[in-house]
């Protein structure tokens, strides 16, 4: 499954292409690569390395932080063996005020899973 961060900024290299009038293959050859690579960044399926981040930027005539424009500055952090959506949850978790709240997470997740994510969960 690609990283949120991978597909907005596959999302943003089609939509500074596109905007600019460039093909796929256009840009893959300024950049070296094939149009088949082009499409995989920009579907966020291959990541694209920071000294490519620089080229397209550079290409397209933008500012690098536009690439990663819309993207959550915590996404990708500090999730080590979590998919996406356990990391939202955890998020979600985490901005909870009450205690009351907390243990009505926990309570359902433990029903629902047959597992005691009340402890867990702290």
């Amino acid at each position: 499954m690609p990283d949120p961060v991978d597909i907005i900024v596959g999302r943003n290299v089609r939509t500074l292409r596109a905007k600019r009038r460039i093909s796929q293959l256009e840009l893959g050859e300024a950049l070296g690569l094939t149009f088949q690579q082009i499409q995989k960044y920009e579907k966020g399926t291959n990541r694209v390395s920071a000294s490519k981040l620089h080229q397209i930027a550079v290409f397209l005539g933008v500012d690098i932080s536009e690439l990663f424009e819309g993207a959550n500055p915590t996404d990708g952090l500090a999730r080590p063996g979590l998919s996406p959506e356990a990391y939202e949850l955890a998020l979600h978790y985490d901005k909870l005020r009450s205690t009351a709240g907390k243990e009505a997470v926990k309570t359902i997740l433990s029903i629902m899973t047959g597992d005691s994510y009340a402890e867990a969960l702290g």
